[in-house]
């Protein structure tokens, strides 16, 4: 074999290596690599093992990666991947290797090995061992995912041969994966059992099988695994979970954020936009401790309950970086529904019941967070507790019942009673926190909650609450209507109109305050039912810090699009100021089929719309009867005007409440939802089985917190011997979602279409 003899070529000069020293290594490779090809006509050109093996042993993996890439179907290409794979004499150069990554998360105890060469496993990072040039085999038992080169990360896109993360090739491997994974958690991490590996040993799935037969393979191979397996469910939701957490790891392990154009068509004609999704990533500390003692609530919350920082959302600006900041706020804390109390709790001699709460974390702190998105996704970075001062911190517990903003919920401890004194009992200091606003001129923030409902003036550089606002007849107090509104669904949303100053927020349903005459759908006579079931409105905060005042106005609620045509079924998550009186907000509930549904909507407010604050909640009654009550004419007032913007659920939004929205420039929002911490209540058989339908809200329990048979409602479990706990949430639940959403239009250049 020739040698290159010990020369000055051009490449070797003192000029040009003056000129060269400063690039990085792949370029100088590709400069020396390049200017040999043209003086040798060998296949194999001697240089290759004098000058390019110490050069290429000198990359880093993803550095080789990018020069073999580049050099793809040149001479030099084929030189390179002659000088990795051929050997023989002296001049063979000793093998490039990679440790390289295995992503959908980090996949481990993925089989992978060349050829028929015995098998090794991905460690708990997904970690694997090639050398360059190698082709790796990729399985689990007899499952062949795939093969792929030896590379620095590969992921089920690699497997696939896609580009396209909707590809049914990629989705059926991502759906393996994570059906695949010990916990079902792919936010931890994927870990894939050597016992699933065996009993998986005999069996194959095809992945270019259409999404429906691939739906019922993977369900018929959980079936062949343990019961733990069995339960998971394979279906078109669980395709779009899936592909949702892998476009978060392309963004955040990859930096290669996915953008999916989604075009609908509604009354503002065809709106346009890129939504690019993103699922909150948060360090061990951020976690929330369980304080209780129930041994499967510890074992199904080892790390404690999720972070939840999605109940409100506001932009905070842009970092040195160039990362996104936001706001994200915290409810009131780690709670479960609970069953109905006996009122003797409180007291001897008291009658009825009251709902009760699960509070696992009694000693919750209700806080804003610091959520950055850049090139590792989106990141918690920091939280702040609020405090009423320095040494007083705010509660998320209930507040007692005569005093403003008790929502009439008892706080109970993992036996389902309220123990006066206790961790879990009222507190004073209550809040349930829903939204968030920057107001950048006074230097504050403003925060509105559900139980007062309050609205609060915080330092955000000490989380101290500078005032708080409450229903109530002062001359600086909000309304007293709004404390009207029904238990736990108090103010929602809040925003900042910047060119005003004013704050702008809402009850997130109808008030709760006694009853009117209407004929409920399907009726053909009217009856006595709660305006909080059939008002044809919501109450809309106007306040205005400076002058301490407040208007009301009516956001309408279309009974038709909501389950039994009860607009109590409704539920506004969140709203973002576009300025000129222009609004978008998140509108959401259970629709005629049962389903939920989430969309943005845009609102406007009417230069003459009604003020309603000085009216009481007959003018709810008149809203239903369709005629005046005492005097209040719903006929009379000019509501608020709105129509779709955005269906949420068309663009595969998954989550149950979005509660958080946020104006990023003139043409983007984004998105946050409220993970309930991860968790449910379940009701329990006395196995300690969870029952199918069990509703425990509908179940009452005596003064030692054992439930009472109530026939009427045996089907949710309200059965004698039966019990409740907080538990794990649905899995489509439980990621804290960021979507960032940029219109191909300003926001502010759509406008209601007239009537």
């Amino acid at each position: 074999m020739r040698r290159i003899a010990p020369v000055s070529h051009g490449f070797h000069t003192a000029a040009a290596q003056s000129r060269t020293a400063a690039q990085p290594p792949v370029q100088r490779l590709l400069a020396y690599g390049f200017s040999q090809a043209k003086r040798h006509s060998d296949p194999i050109p001697p240089w290759r093992s004098h000058i390019l093996k110490p050069m290429t042993t000198q990359l880093s993996a993803p550095e080789f990666s990018t020069f073999t890439s580049l050099l793809a179907g040149s001479a030099v290409a084929v030189a390179c991947a002659l000088l990795v794979a051929c050997g023989g004499d002296d001049d063979t150069p000793a093998p490039v290797a990679v440790n390289g990554q295995f992503l959908d998360a980090a996949v481990q105890g993925l089989a992978y090995g060349v050829g028929a060469a015995a098998k090794t496993a991905t460690d708990a990072n997904g970690g694997y061992s090639c050398n360059v040039g190698e082709t790796l085999d990729f399985s689990v038992g007899g499952i062949h995912l795939g093969s792929a080169a030896c590379a620095a990360s590969t992921t089920p896109l690699t497997l696939a041969a896609s580009t396209d993360v909707k590809d049914d090739k990629v989705v059926n491997r991502l759906l393996a994966l994570q059906l695949l994974d010990t916990d079902s958690d792919p936010a931890n991490g994927i870990s894939i059992a050597p016992a699933v590996a065996t009993a998986l040993a005999g069996r194959t799935l095809d992945f270019s099988a259409p999404a429906a037969s691939f739906n019922n393979a993977m369900a018929a191979t959980l079936a062949v695994l343990p019961a733990a397996y069995q339960g998971r469910t394979v279906d078109a939701t669980r395709r779009t979970l899936v592909k949702e957490h892998f476009e978060d790891t392309l963004a955040s392990k990859l930096a290669k954020p996915v953008v999916e154009a989604v075009r609908q068509t509604n009354a503002l004609g065809t709106v346009s936009a890129g939504i690019t999704r993103y699922q909150i990533q948060a360090a061990a500390s951020f976690y929330v401790p369980y304080e209780g003692s129930n041994a499967a609530v510890k074992a199904e919350f080892p790390n404690g309950f999720l972070p939840s920082y999605g109940s409100s959302l506001a932009f905070k600006g842009k970092s040195a970086d160039g990362s996104l900041e936001f706001y994200g706020l915290t409810d009131r804390g780690p709670n479960g529904d609970g069953p109905k109390l006996p009122n003797t709790v409180l007291g001897a001699g008291a009658s009825g019941t009251s709902d009760g709460k699960f509070f696992p974390s009694p000693s919750f702190v209700p806080s804003l967070g610091i959520i950055s998105v850049g090139a590792g996704g989106a990141v918690l970075k920091s939280s702040l507790p609020l405090k009423f001062s320095a040494s007083v911190n705010a509660s998320g517990l209930s507040i007692a019942p005569g005093k403003v903003g008790s929502s009439g919920e008892l706080p109970l401890n993992d036996a389902m009673r309220y123990v006066a004194g206790s961790k879990a009992d009222f507190s004073d200091y209550g809040l349930d926190t829903e939204g968030v606003a920057v107001d950048a001129a006074r230097g504050v923030v403003w925060v509105s909650d559900e139980y007062g409902p309050f609205i609060l003036k915080v330092d955000p550089a000490t989380g101290i609450i500078l005032k708080k606002y409450q229903p109530g007849t002062g001359a600086a107090d909000l309304p007293a209507v709004l404390a009207k509104r029904r238990p736990n669904r108090g103010m929602e949303g809040l925003t900042l109109d910047v060119a005003s100053g004013r704050l702008h927020g809402f009850v997130q349903s109808p008030l709760d305050d006694g009853k009117a005459s209407y004929v409920v759908p399907g009726a053909t006579a009217a009856t006595s039912e709660n305006i909080r079931d059939y008002a044809k409105f919501n109450r809309w905060v106007q306040f205005d810090p400076t002058t301490e005042t407040t208007k009301l106005y009516a956001y309408p609620i279309d009974s038709s699009m909501y389950t039994d045509g009860k607009t109590g079924n409704a539920k506004l998550g969140d709203l973002v100021s576009l300025g000129g009186g222009k609004f978008v907000v998140i509108e959401q509930g259970s629709g005629p089929d049962g389903k939920v549904f989430n969309r943005l909507m845009l609102v406007e407010i009417p230069a003459n719309a009604t003020d309603i604050a000085a009216m009481g909640s007959d003018l709810e009654k008149s809203s239903m009867t369709g005629a005046p009550v005492n005097g209040s004419s719903f006929a009379a007032v000019l509501p608020l005007k709105k129509t779709l913007l955005f269906d949420l659920n068309a663009a595969s939004w998954l989550a149950e409440k979005a509660e958080g929205l946020a104006l990023v420039d003139e043409n983007t929002l984004a998105l946050a939802n409220d993970d309930d911490f991860g968790m449910k209540t379940l009701v329990l058989d006395p196995s300690g089985a969870p029952i199918a339908g069990g509703d425990i809200t509908k179940c009452t329990v005596d003064a030692n917190g054992a439930i009472t048979t109530t026939a009427s409602a045996a089907a949710s479990g309200c059965t004698a011997g039966n019990s409740a706990r907080v538990g794990r949430g649905a899995d489509s639940e439980r990621p804290n979602r960021l979507w960032l959403i940029r219109f191909d239009k300003k926001l502010a250049d759509y406008s209601v279409p007239a009537p």
